[in-house]
């Protein structure tokens, strides 16, 4: 039975049984593939040979002439038997008595053993390189010799040849190296490789895919780019910002493919992935849009705290105030009084940017601020003078009514006393009096007509008797004196003094009794009137006024009717009535025209509020932010869209021809004619041309001086 050699994971071993190989370097062992087997112990006859590994699998040596028969039968049982993987089994050895090798199907063990007759010669030592050739290992035998090829050589008549292992698996179908690998034949082996993308796996004949995401970057992934892994290459996933080129993540530069990218005043500058706005001096941006700085409001200006600040598109200008002079950003005053002294009548007076007109004491300024008028002290002042003010040009003079005589202070007035002076002219007493005096006559006389001679009284006509009120002439041609109702006449019988009324029984007055000089009035605490069929009578007062059937019963206290719980028993509302309705009884108001509901809180709108308003006031819409207009029905893109695009939705823009982007900020890429000559369509019917071209196509070679 012949035996057959077969690798067992990286060991090799040896059917029928695993123990049936053995020699000086292997016996009963399993053992690498670089290692020889020698001998068998299935034959009576020791026959030489060694294992050669062909496509991964292990033969043993034959002989050359049997080669090819064998080989064909091999490869028919091979494929017949391969989805099974069997190990390959053969009749027995054939011997023949013209052949003087043992030979097994396909391998690399091939022993000559030559029977010795003389004394035993080495052959192996006879010069280089001996008797077996190159690519051999000679071993002496008795009376022989052994030639065995090294591996991956094959026995022939011209000696070891190198076996073509690429070829060999051609010819068997049974790969050398597996799929997708390159066999490369080399001398005594061959070597696997693989096409970029691919690289052998641990066992050297196998092709593996390279995840190459895992170590490449040209797809830039730590700025949020994405590598897909594919079959022996792979691609990348771009961001925004950035375009697939040559499985690489370049840089767009929208700075020269999108012209105008940069609102208003901005150098556009590219970035990684983006690129941003510089705004020039003057202006302030968020990156996409340059605005206008207003200096004067922000402060970053360099005008005089005495000078106007003007802003203008990109810068500003200073301007000093008026009464100011300088540059603006410097700023003097200007000394108006040195100038033009004609400028006041009376004094001018300079002031910080500006004078002023001050008029002489007793003078005051007009309305134009410039000239002096006199100032009239008797008029615009009450403490003047004390009596009588005469004015004069700025100023006035004090003087005294008769009987008086003007202070030594120029103002006040000093009470002559007459009577110190020829007792004021009068025949009996003298009375002093401010600015005056009186004359006095002892019972029963009085004054003349002079009012200060003392005369004896026989009638009524000389100042009715000396009588106040009624003078009457009696029967014994003396005078008799009375009074009216509410007067009484005083110890002198002359004089009438009034008579308190309220003292007696308050003057029959229910509440307050008021004396006066002949008579008395009743009146009424607060809160209470006199009654006005009984004016000595009081009744309380309700302000307002008790509606509804109710009835005063105490100041400002109704006794109202059910239902009108309210002030002065009106209608009462809770909460009140809102936005200047009206309550008509108990929690029912009267709304005005645009409000409704319970206390008039809620606003009317004639057409309803869309898309989530609120009805805030009659007719008025409060909008999201999302919408605006009267009904909320206008939707609202915030930034607005540009170059003519028209917001038809919440953010979202409806663009004209030729502009694209979410604000149709974008210039639409579209050329009508294709761009020539490797150039790159970058707007509309405009192409960016690699160097050495030129015109709108990129049709022309540029010429080179």
């Amino acid at each position: 039975m012949m035996t057959v050699c077969f690798m067992s994971g990286l060991d090799i071993s040896s059917t029928p049984k695993p123990a049936e190989f053995y020699g000086a370097l292997c016996l009963n062992s399993v053992v690498p593939f670089e290692v020889c087997f020698m001998g068998s112990s299935d034959s009576a006859v020791l026959h030489f040979f060694r294992c050669l590994m062909v496509l991964m699998m292990f033969f043993c040596r034959m002989s050359v002439r049997r080669f090819l028969s064998v080989f064909l039968m091999l490869f028919v049982t091979l494929s017949a038997e391969q989805e099974e993987n069997e190990v390959l089994k053969y009749s027995d050895t054939q011997q023949t008595t013209d052949q003087t090798e043992v030979t097994f199907p396909i391998g690399n063990l091939s022993d000559t053993t030559h029977k010795p007759s003389l004394p035993d010669v080495d052959e192996c030592r006879q010069g280089d390189p001996g008797p077996c050739g190159y690519h051999a290992n000679c071993t002496n035998t008795p009376g022989s010799y052994l030639c065995s090829c090294f591996r991956g050589y094959l026995m022939s008549a011209e000696g070891c040849k190198d076996v073509d292992e690429c070829v060999l698996a051609a010819v068997t179908g049974l790969q050398a190296c597996g799929s997708g690998a390159l066999c490369t034949n080399t001398p005594g082996s061959f070597t696997c490789s693989c096409p970029a993308g691919f690289v052998l796996a641990l066992h050297g004949h196998n092709c593996v895919d390279v995840d190459e995401c895992n170590f490449e970057d040209s797809c830039r992934r730590e700025l949020g780019n994405v590598c897909v892994n594919t079959d022996g290459s792979y691609t990348c996933v771009c961001q925004a910002g950035f375009r697939e080129h040559r499985a690489a993540c370049v840089d767009v530069d929208e700075c020269v493919e999108e012209q105008h990218v940069c609102v208003g005043r901005g150098e556009c500058e590219n970035t990684l992935g983006s690129y941003r706005c510089v705004c020039q001096r003057g202006y302030r941006g968020n990156g996409t849009h340059c605005t206008d700085i207003n200096e004067c409001l922000s402060g970053d200006h360099g005008c005089d705290v005495n000078a106007r600040c003007g802003n203008i598109i990109g810068s500003y200008f200073c301007q000093c105030l008026q009464g100011y002079s300088g540059d603006g950003h410097s700023c003097y005053d200007v000394d108006e009084c040195t100038q033009d002294n004609r400028l006041c009548e009376h004094d001018c007076m300079n002031q910080p940017g500006t004078y002023s007109c001050v008029c002489s004491p007793g003078y005051t300024i007009t309305a134009d601020l410039h000239n002096c008028t006199d100032v009239d002290e008797c008029v615009s002042s009450n403490d003047t003078c004390e009596q009588t003010c005469t004015n004069t040009a700025g100023s006035f003079l004090c003087s005294c009514r008769r009987g008086y005589q003007l202070h030594i202070d120029g103002r006040s007035c000093v009470d002559i006393d007459e009577c110190k002076l020829q007792n004021g002219g009068c025949s009996h007493e003298c009375t002093n009096t401010p600015g005056g005096h009186e004359c006095h006559c002892p019972f029963p006389l009085l004054l003349d007509h002079r009012n200060t001679t003392c005369v004896n009284v026989t009638s009524c006509a000389l100042r009715n008797g000396g009588c106040d009120h009624t003078c009457s002439l009696g029967a014994e041609g003396h005078i008799h004196c009375s009074c009216r109702a509410g007067w009484e006449l005083s110890a002198d019988q002359r004089t009438c003094i009034d008579v308190d009324e309220c003292v007696s029984f308050n003057g029959g007055c229910e509440q307050v009794c008021v004396n006066h000089a002949g008579g008395f009035n009743c009146s009424c605490r607060s809160g209470f009137e006199l009654r006005k069929d009984d004016p000595t009578k009081c009744h309380p007062l309700c302000e307002p006024a008790c509606l509804n059937s109710g009835v005063c019963v105490a100041p400002n206290t109704c006794d109202c009717p059910a239902g009108y719980p309210g002030p002065g028993c009106s209608a009462m509302c809770s909460p009140p009535c809102a936005h200047g309705g009206s309550c008509m009884r108990w929690n029912v108001c009267l709304c005005r025209p645009g409000w409704t509901g319970d206390g008039c809180h809620t606003a009317v709108c004639e057409l309803p509020c869309a898309n989530g308003g609120r009805c805030v006031a009659p007719n008025t819409c409060q909008c999201p932010s999302d919408y605006s207009g009267a009904q909320c029905l206008t939707p609202l893109c915030s930034p607005p869209c540009v170059n003519g695009g028209k917001c038809v939705d919440i953010n979202t823009c409806s663009c004209s021809d030729g502009w694209t982007g979410a604000r149709c900020q974008r210039e639409t890429v579209r050329c009508v004619s294709a761009c020539r000559n490797g150039g790159v369509c970058v707007g509309l019917n405009r192409c960016r041309c690699v160097d050495g071209f030129t015109g709108s196509l990129c049709e022309t070679a540029r010429v080179r001086s």
